[in-house]
């Protein structure tokens, strides 16, 4: 009979050790850092990049400055439970310029089609309350374990405004996949 306590204590003692191990597992945090990935990712579009310290409404943050019409595209294996999450931004030199913004847009790519995130356009001339970090997160979920293309677009000017790439300076601000 005791024999039997201690082989069941033996088993509850591995179980709580197994448990414990795969809660933390699946609660650690992961962290891809897009920045520390610049150098290797494919750049599209002419103009210069370059990773800067951008500093907005007091707030500096680690940022790929990007020209007005550009293409970023970064490879990651999306871990389980992954997310986007970024700060979208437009460099404070551009506040003062005459412009229609600049339209920034992202999305992932398995090399056969393309998905879009989300998309937002930035105009800190016409809006004051543009002139900030605009903080962004989407859900990767769907896109667990797999290898995956993150692309980040931007356009002079949003959907159905000519083009006019006055003022467009966009920073793409501390750019990474978390694990929730």
């Amino acid at each position: 009979m005791s024999r039997n306590r201690a082989v069941l204590a033996a088993v509850v003692i591995v179980l709580i050790v197994a448990a414990g191990w795969w809660i933390f597992r699946r609660g650690s945090a992961e962290r891809i850092d897009l920045i520390a990935q610049y150098d290797q990712a494919e750049k599209r579009g002419a103009g210069p990049y370059a990773v800067v310290d951008a500093t907005l409404a007091g707030e500096t943050k680690k940022a790929i400055s990007a020209p007005a019409n550009s293409r970023i595209i970064f490879r990651v294996k999306v871990p389980e439970d992954g997310w986007l999450k970024l700060y979208l931004g437009v460099k404070p030199e551009a506040w003062t310029v005459e412009g229609n913004g600049v339209y920034f847009y992202a999305g992932v790519s398995d090399g056969r089609a393309f998905e879009k995130l989300f998309d937002q356009t930035l105009n800190p001339f016409a809006n004051a309350s543009e002139r900030r970090w605009i903080p962004v997160t989407v859900d990767l979920s769907a896109y667990a374990g797999e290898e995956m293309d993150i692309i980040f677009n931007t356009v002079a000017s949003g959907p159905g405004a000519p083009p006019d790439d006055r003022g467009d300076m966009p920073l793409w601000g501390v750019p990474e996949v978390v694990r929730r």
